[in-house]
């Protein structure tokens, strides 16, 4: 084979497997897609290292910023008619009250929410009801608050609050342990062999399970 078409051979392999930063909008393996919304200014960065380590365990992810709500809801429908079945939003700051957003608009038609991260969101707006699980870590006294689940809400909320692990409203979406918390969450979303890991961060919470007996005010430490 000539230099040139070995060239051509490797450009046209690197096209088809990357998808760039930030913007891979190529469906995985495991048909889930997770959507990433950062706070004002884009000044979230480090759920773009969260995209990285989840593109790294096959999970297509990508970010966008919290004024992009509508083009997530968008591509989040095209992929679900296309094979992405579990969609997964994780937001931070204004980008979680962003994230509820867009669940709320997939909701409208008629598309299911695997699972909303939210990450110190600084709204108190409520889970949608299209929403199997969501699980939001804040920081207590600070910016962030605990959120609540809409009417005919029946799948799983959490509020898990990480002051006493010295996190801020910042450091909480950029730190190593809270990545692999969320990353587990994610797993276990798409059925993935990791359900129920993520115990490097001890913080406390509340959950509410519509098939359960705890309710929003059942604070307890995560086990």
């Amino acid at each position: 084979m000539k230099s040139s078409q070995a060239w051509c051979l490797l450009i046209l392999l690197l096209a088809l497997t990357w998808g760039g930063p930030g913007r891979a909008g190529t469906v995985h393996a495991t048909g889930a897609h997770v959507y990433l919304l950062r706070g004002i200014f884009n000044v979230s960065v480090g759920l773009d290292a969260l995209a990285d380590k989840l593109r790294q365990t096959g999970i297509a992810a990508t970010v966008y910023g919290r004024d992009e709500a509508g083009a997530v809801t968008a591509a989040a429908l095209a992929q679900y008619q296309t094979g992405a079945r579990a969609i997964i939003l994780v937001g931070h700051s204004l980008g979680a009250g962003a994230a509820l957003s867009v669940a709320r608009q997939l909701g409208n038609s008629g598309v299911p929410v695997a699972l909303v991260v939210l990450l110190d969101p600084v709204s108190s707006a409520a889970v949608p009801s299209n929403v199997g699980r969501a699980v939001n870590f804040y920081v207590s006294g600070g910016l962030g608050t605990t959120v609540q689940a809409e009417a005919g809400f029946r799948g799983n909320l959490a509020n898990m609050d990480f002051k006493s692990a010295g996190m801020d409203h910042m450091s909480i979406q950029a730190a190593d342990p809270i990545h692999r918390q969320i990353i587990g969450f994610i797993r276990a979303a798409v059925g993935g062999a990791a359900a129920g890991t993520g115990h490097e961060t001890p913080g406390r919470h509340a959950t509410h399970a519509a098939h359960g007996n705890r309710h929003p005010g059942a604070a307890h430490h995560q086990s």
